[in-house]
This record gives C-alpha cells, structure tokens and sequence, in this order.
C-alpha cells in the first residue's frame, strides 16, 4: 500500500469529524471497523487506527483506501472526508467552483487568521477568475 504525504497540521478536521460523528451515533470505535471496507480493495481499517484518528494521533495524512473506507463507513462521499483530511495535514482547504459542463474545485491554502467574512469573500473570488478564465 503507497504511503502519503503530509505532517500533522494545527487543526483536526478529519479528527473531529470522527468524534462527533461516534459521539452522535452512539457507535464505539470497534462498529464503526466492522463496516470500514474500501469498496475498491477490499482493504478493512482496524479500531486502533480509528482511534488514533480520532485522537489525532495519526502523523501522516491517511491513504486515499482509507479514506474510502472510512466514507463507507459513515456513509458519506470519500471526496468529503479527502478535504477534511486535506485541510488537517496539508493545511489546505477546498471551495467548490461551479462551472458550466460540470464541478470543478480549487484547493487553496487559506490563512489561518482569516475571518468567515474574509474566507468567503477569498471562494468568490477564486470563482470570479474561473468565471472570467472559461468565458
């Protein structure tokens, strides 16, 4: 299995994502293995690595068959938690840009002072240059 880049970041929000969502299930680490299968491979995640994710105590950003074990899981697209993931390690965060004849994305690095209002601000910008790039 490749391994992945990335050191641990000054956030958690791959790590939160997985308290909050055992806290609102009621689910233990260990249930939540028994269905973390990627559906690509075959490959299955343990309980002690949950819980280390959970912890924030994984030091590399998790391989992409992990992650897709863990959206199988949770149910939840494997793309979502790849920028939850990609926020914590690599301290980059992904904004939708909607475009004619599909979804593209942009991953930018936001900085970490940067109010709601200037983030939000920052993603339509981003978006007004794919706007003006497309046309």
């Amino acid at each position: 299995m490749p391994s992945s880049g990335g050191t641990p970041g000054t956030t958690d929000q791959l790590s939160r994502y997985i308290r909050d969502y055992l806290a609102e299930h009621d689910e233990s680490e260990r249930a939540l293995a028994r269905r973390a299968i990627d559906p690509e491979t075959g490959f299955t995640l343990q309980h002690g690595w949950i819980n280390q994710l959970a912890q924030n105590r994984v030091a590399r950003a998790p391989e992409l068959w992990r992650l897709r074990a863990l959206a199988a899981a949770v149910q939840k697209p494997a793309r979502m938690l790849a920028e939850l993931a990609a926020a914590q390690w690599l301290g980059v965060e992904v904004a939708e840009v909607p475009q004619a004849g599909g979804d593209d994305w942009v991953a930018v690095t936001v900085p970490p002072d940067m109010t709601p209002e200037e983030r939000e601000r920052f993603v339509l910008f981003a978006q007004d240059i794919v706007r003006r790039s497309t046309k």
